[in-house]
Order: structure tokens, then C-alpha cells, then sequence
């Protein structure tokens, strides 16, 4: 499809009614009304209606008029309309398409067609609003001449999407902090989808819990204002005693609260410093949704990291559009409080090395694309380097550039590996979590440390909710132990590998082994011992060590730390499933499906880890549940309260994985029901009738330890957030 500039309403105009702002995730009726210009619409002539890739509308269908997003289309020329929606069906970023055919006649000069976005004449709810925030444009193109070059409209609809009804609080502290010196706290207000809530005017509380006294400079209770856009940082706190600290966040109108991450306050400043940070998604400038400047503003203001990376495809991104990020990287880095990093993701295909983002230490670089295959005019080709390891023969013996192989889009081909530009790999991202590449890098021999990111393209690095489609799960934070809060020694500890991956939640690792940081590599005399200490943003379910040896397909659980071991089992069940289908894109497993209890009662239903408000529970009786999911490497699950003999039988239905179990065989120790694919299973278990801690501390030591061996450190919190360390890369003897 080729697309063509041109002046003047020769090829018609387009108007949507209603024009107002919309509400984010709601559902309305909107109808796109075109006029034929000068050349009309000739029979099996075609109008395109194109939105981009990371708006995601719900997906319109013409099959079920009760159904949401129903779409209809009618016309005033006589002629009959062919209608279809297609993802994909136009050239990147305007992915969505609508394709309207012009059949068994023709639409004249000032004839119209009327697409209607949600027609509910027939029951349908309605058309669903993209979920994340913004100026919404829909491209509409036009073939009049049948064929098949499409041109573009002189202008185009336009729709703001705004931030819905606040929802809930979200409380950040940064993870450690010095007695006596100034630190601070940010207080977020959200909607249902993750998003500022702009509107929000309420009146919070602000009450410490922790170790000591409240902090000098920290105020009651505050009231938002129409400035504060739903969020208000607080600087100039002062802890004046040592301990771990939360804040709870109240709003007692509406009876919500928040508990902030866990801040632990040192009487000196540390040697290594938890820093947060998101180095990976991208803007307007690639496939994404803003600029590189709202990108950067976000992560600094509402996301609240220590430093962030704009990582666009390489082959979206004009000159113009690099120069555009080169410029918001440089304005938005301040050593001390906010640091940036220039960067790309470099998107070759798989069969060519796969997706790895560039991160450049400095900020005048050049950008060596994979490939120009959407990229127009002069840019420079000769630059290109396909497969990646012209990549790695550009930037040889540099030493101020790093490459991160991930799970996008493509997935890296870990067969291509550069040591000296590759110390860490990202295990998980808002496409999902990815285990098997995980163990995939290990088995191949890498000596790599583990990073998470967002990959988000809606404008939201370091608090990037799914939506709905693409993406799967929540987006990932990174946490690096450097000296400061700087580019450089952000950089060092990500070369040293002195870092660990989380689900996004702020989780505090403290970890060593016979003295060494995660990501080092070392020769023991002996026997390793580990000592770690978790403090979780929430219970912790489960902490377990992994050891990797050469040779094997995958690491395996050397150690469990017993929590609530000797507690007697609850009358909770817990059913998680987990998984993904393929390693290729849209890889995600639909887990919608049911559980029925033969005899007895359910008493109580509760999602457990469910990623969007349109999954979860759909319904529950006392003798059934249903529930609708989907997983992308990570778990979800239900927790159901159950009343019943020990011989009654649970049925757990779903398309990948169906079984039946009594009651009297589930005890606290899971029960493992494979389902195919790639990790995917179920498991069931009864909870131990005990809370779980929030603080974890213990050491271990391997008493067998082989001559050589990769060991990590996975956390589960009871919400399902997992983190992991990089590992200790160990030779004994």
C-alpha cells in the first residue's frame, strides 16, 4: 500500500460525531462520517479508517450485534459496503484498519459513507476507548480509483482520550535512605486503567509506619489540586531514626488506602545504592504514543525512577526523529536526581540476532538501524548493520555501549552473542515473563545478569499497565546497586551485572554470597553461602534459590525457604495457572474456564494476579466459578474458600488443561498439572492458615555444590509479583 500527499478535498473529508473528550477504557457510540470529494468512490474502490498500533480500541467485528464493539456502516449512494476489520491492515505505526469496499455501485461527489463505532440499536454495550491517554488520531485514507493506492485525507479526525474516575492510590518511597538527610515520597492517584486520574480533588492522609518517629517535612494530610494532575511528589522529608519504613496513604471519603514499597533508612549512605529504573519503551517517534519529552517527563514525575531509556525500533525512526530524542535525552538527564540514556532497539528478525535494545553511555551517536524497511528519505543506509553481529563489529572494544537481547515483538536468537556488549538479557516485560529464555541464555553458557522493562508504548515507562490486546502484563522495573545516582555508575553496575528484574514492584534484595554482589563471577575455597533479605511490597509466598550446572536444560529449586511451613493447612484454595503457547509473537495463553465443586460449598471467590479489569471472576455460585484469562509466562489464578467433605471433587476446566482432583488429596504442598506449550501448567494448593511475612532474612549454603554452577534468587509475593537476582556465577575448589 502506498500512501500519497495531496492538497485540497479532491479525495473527499472526514468528521466523528461526538468530538468531546473520552473517557479512557468506556464504552460510547461514535460515528465516523466521510464525504466523497471531486473523484468520488469508484465500485470495489476502498476507505481505510486507521488508528495507531499502541491505541488500543476495542477490536471492531460486524458478526454480533450484541456484542461490543459492534460496527455497522451505511451509505447514501445505493451501493453496497463490504466492511472489515483488520489488525495489521496498513503500513506501521496505523496497524488498526477498518476497510470499507464499495460494491455492486459507486459513491458520487458528495455522497456519503457513515460508520458507526459501536452501534447499540441491537444491544451491543458499545465501542470500548483505547485505555491509556492522549490525542487519538484516526487516519482516513482513500482508494478512488480501485487501485489500491491509498490516499491520504487532507486532515483527520481527532479524539482526546482523558483519565476516568479515580480508583486508587499508589504510594513511592525510594528504596533506601540516610538519617538526618532529605529524601522523598510521591502520592499517585489512578483510574481503573493505570492512569493519572487528572480529576481527582480529594483529600489524603499521610501516616508513617516503620521503625521510629515520623520524618521532619511530612505533612498530615494534603488536598489535590487541579495542577497536581492526580499526582504530588513531596520533597524535603527528613527520617531522623534508622528502620524500614512504609508510608499508608488514606482516603477516608472514600475509604481507600495505599501502602507504599518498603524505604530502609542507614545512618551512613550506602556503598551501593537500589536504583529504579525502566530501560525499555518507546514513543511517538517509533510505534509508540507522545513524544520522547512526554516519555522522559513521565518517568521522572509520575513514575517516580531514578532513570529511564527511550528504545524505539530502529527502523520507525527518521533522522528527524532521532535527532528529536537525542534532544529530550540530553534535556531531561540530571545527574543526582534523574538520569536518561540515548538509546534504540535494534529490530532485526530473528534468523538475524532478533531484538536487542542499544544503550549508549554517551550522547551524541549515531543510530545503526537493522534496517530502513520504514524509514523514508535520505537517511543514511550505509549505517545499517544486519545480522547483529555487524552490531557487535560496530561497536568493538567501545566500551560505553551495552546491547540487551529480550522477548518482543521477536525474540532474540541467543545463538548470537557478544560477552563484552551483552552482560545482561531482560526476563520479563510487558509482553510477559520468559523463564525459557532465561534458562535458554544459561544453558548456552552466558554469563549474563537479569533485567526487567516495559517495553510500553503508550507513554508510560515505569508504571505501564497492560490495557487490553498485545500486551499481557504489567511492566518491569530493574534495580541496579550503583554508587550514584549517575549515568556512569548506572552503567558500571550494569556491566558488573549488579542488578535484578521485577514485575514492576519496588521489592528490596539484599543478596551475597561469601562476601560477592549478584552478577560476579568467582572461585570459592569452600562452599557458597548465600544470605539474602527480602522486604516485600507485599506478603512473601515463596523464596527459592535456583542453581544452574552446566550441562542441564534448565536451573532447578535447591533450596526453598520455609514460610509457614508448620502452619496447618486453610480452607483456601489456590489455583494458579501459568504459561505461553509459542516463543513467536502473540504468544499468549487463553485460560478462560471454569472449576466446579461436586459437593459442599464456596464461600468466597477472589481473583488472584489477574493483569486488567477485563479479566478475572465472571461468576461464582457455591458449586461453580468461571473466570476469563489469559497468561504470558506469568501466573494467574483464583483463591476460593471451600466448605466440603474431603471426597468432594474439584473439576477445573479450560481449553489447554482439564482435570478432576478431590478435595482430600489438595494439601499445602502444590499438586502440578502440565498443559503443553512452553511452561504451561497448573498447580493447586491449600494456603497455610498463618500470614506471610513481608520481611524474609536467612542464609543458606549448598553442601554439595558442583565445580561450577549459576545461582539465582526468585521472590513470589502473595500478589503474584515475582523479582529475580541476577546470579552468582561460582567455580569451587
Amino acid at each position: 500500500m502506498v500512501g500519497h500527499n495531496v492538497k485540497g478535498r479532491d479525495y473527499g473529508w472526514a468528521r466523528v460525531e461526538p468530538a468531546g473528550p473520552i473517557t479512557a477504557g468506556s464504552y460510547g457510540t461514535w460515528r465516523l462520517i466521510y464525504t466523497a470529494g471531486k473523484y468520488g468512490l469508484d465500485n470495489t474502490g476502498m476507505l481505510l479508517v486507521c488508528w495507531r498500533f499502541a491505541w488500543d480500541w476495542g477490536r471492531p467485528q460486524t458478526t454480533d450485534p450484541s456484542g461490543e464493539n459492534f460496527l455497522t456502516a451505511q451509505t447514501d449512494s445505493g451501493a453496497d459496503l463490504r466492511v472489515a476489520y483488520k489488525f495489521k491492515g496498513y503500513v506501521r505505526p496505523w496497524y488498526h484498519a477498518v476497510q470499507v469496499e464499495v460494491l455492486n455501485g459507486e459513491v458520487r461527489p458528495g455522497e456519503h459513507i457513515i460508520l458507526t463505532f459501536g452501534d447499540t440499536s441491537q444491544g451491543s454495550p458499545g465501542q470500548r476507548a483505547p485505555t491509556a491517554l492522549g490525542r487519538c488520531e484516526w487516519k482516513v485514507l482513500v482508494d478512488c480509483f480501485q487501485t489500491r493506492r491509498f490516499v491520504p485525507l487532507d486532515s483527520h479526525p481527532v479524539l482526546e482520550v482523558v483519565s476516568g474516575e479515580a480508583e486508587r492510590l499508589v504510594a513511592v518511597l525510594p528504596s533506601d535512605a540516610v538519617k538526618g538527610e532529605e529524601t522523598w515520597l510521591l502520592v499517585r492517584v489512578e483510574d481503573a486503567w493505570g492512569n493519572p486520574a487528572k480529576d481527582y480533588r480529594g483529600t489524603v492522609h499521610l501516616l508513617l509506619e516503620g521503625d521510629g518517629d515520623a520524618w521532619e517535612g511530612l505533612p498530615s494530610h494534603y488536598t489535590f489540586k487541579e495542577s497536581d494532575k492526580g499526582v504530588k511528589r513531596f520533597g524535603g522529608l527528613v527520617p531522623q531514626r534508622l528502620g524500614v519504613y512504609r508510608l499508608r496513604v488514606v482516603d477516608k471519603t472514600r475509604g481507600w488506602e495505599a501502602l507504599s514499597n518498603p524505604c530502609r533508612c542507614y545512618d551512613k549512605p550506602l556503598s551501593y545504592r537500589h536504583l529504579w529504573g525502566d530501560l525499555h519503551g518507546q514513543s511517538g517517534e517509533a510505534l509508540g504514543l507522545g513524544s520522547a519529552f512526554d516519555y522522559f517527563r513521565f518517568a521522572r514525575d509520575v513514575a517516580a525512577l531514578d532513570y529511564a531509556s527511550n528504545q524505539g525500533n530502529d527502523f520507525d525512526i527518521s533522522d528527524e526523529g532521532w535527532e528529536q530524542i537525542k534532544r529530550a535525552t540530553r534535556l531531561f538527564n540530571e545527574p543526582h536526581r534523574f538520569v536518561t540514556f540515548l538509546g534504540y532497539e535494534w529490530s532485526g528478525n530473528t534468523s538475524g540476532g532478533g531484538d536487542h535494545n542499544v544503550i549508549f553511555l554517551r550522547d551524541e551517536e549515531d543510530i545503526c538501524r537493522s534496517s530502513h524497511a520504514n524509514v523514508e528519505g535520505p537517511s543514511d543506509h550505509s549505517k545499517d548493520c544486519y545480522p547483529v553481529t555487524e552490531l557487535f563489529e560496530a561497536f568493538s572494544g567501545r566500551g560505553d555501549v551495552l546491547l540487551v537481547p529480550h522477548v518482543g515483538g521477536r525474540y532474540a536468537d541467543l545463538r548470537f552473542h557478544e560477552p563484552s556488549l551483552e552482560p545482561v538479557i531482560e526476563v520479563y516485560s510487558g509482553w510477559g515473563l520468559f523463564e525459557w529464555f532465561l534458562n535458554e541464555a544459561l544453558r548456552r553458557g552466558m554469563k549474563v545478569g537479569f533485567v526487567a522493562g516495559s517495553d510500553d508504548h503508550k507513554g508510560r515507562p515505569g508504571a505501564a499497565p497492560p490495557g487490553v490486546h498485545i500486551f499481557g502484563v504489567y511492566g518491569g522495573l530493574t534495580c541496579v546497586l550503583a554508587k550514584e545516582l549517575t549515568r556512569e555508575k548506572i552503567f558500571e553496575a550494569l556491566k558488573a551485572r549488579r542488578c535484578y528484574a521485577t514485575s514492576g514492584q519496588r521489592i528490596l534484595i539484599d543478596a551475597t554470597c561469601n562476601g560477592h554482589q549478584m552478577g560476579e563471577e568467582f572461585t570459592l575455597r569452600g562452599k557458597p553461602t548465600f544470605h539474602c533479605r527480602i522486604i516485600g511490597t507485599k506478603g512473601i509466598e515463596s523464596v527459592e534459590v535456583f542453581r544452574f550446572k552446566p550441562g542441564h536444560e534448565a536451573a532447578e529449586t535447591v533450596y526453598i525457604h520455609p514460610i509457614n511451613a508448620d502452619a496447618p493447612p486453610s480452607n483456601n484454595l489456590k489455583i494458579a495457572w501459568r504459561g505461553v503457547r509459542q516463543r513467536y509473537r502473540y504468544f499468549q495463553t487463553v485460560w478462560d474456564g471454569s472449576l466446579t465443586l461436586s459437593n459442599g460449598r464456596i464461600l468466597e471467590a477472589k481473583g488472584y494476579a489477574f493483569d486488567t479489569p477485563i479479566e478475572g471472576i465472571t461468576e461464582w455460585t457455591e458449586k461453580y466459578v468461571r473466570w476469563r484469562s489469559q497468561t504470558a509466562g506469568d501466573e494467574d489464578g483464583v483463591i476460593l474458600t471451600i466448605e466440603a467433605p474431603s471426597t468432594a471433587t474439584l473439576r477445573f476446566e479450560t481449553q489447554p488443561c482439564s482435570f478432576e482432583i478431590s478435595w482430600g488429596e489438595v494439601g499445602t504442598k502444590p499438586r502440578v498439572f502440565e498443559a503443553g506449550g512452553i511452561g504451561q501448567r497448573v498447580s493447586v494448593r491449600r494456603l497455610p492458615d498463618a500470614d506471610p511475612p513481608w520481611d524474609v532474612d536467612f542464609s543458606w549454603t549448598d553442601e554439595e555444590p558442583p565445580k561450577e554452577g549459576a545461582y539465582y534468587i526468585k521472590v513470589t509475593q502473595v500478589d503474584g509479583s515475582v523479582a529475580y537476582t541476577s546470579p552468582f556465577y561460582i567455580k569451587t575448589v
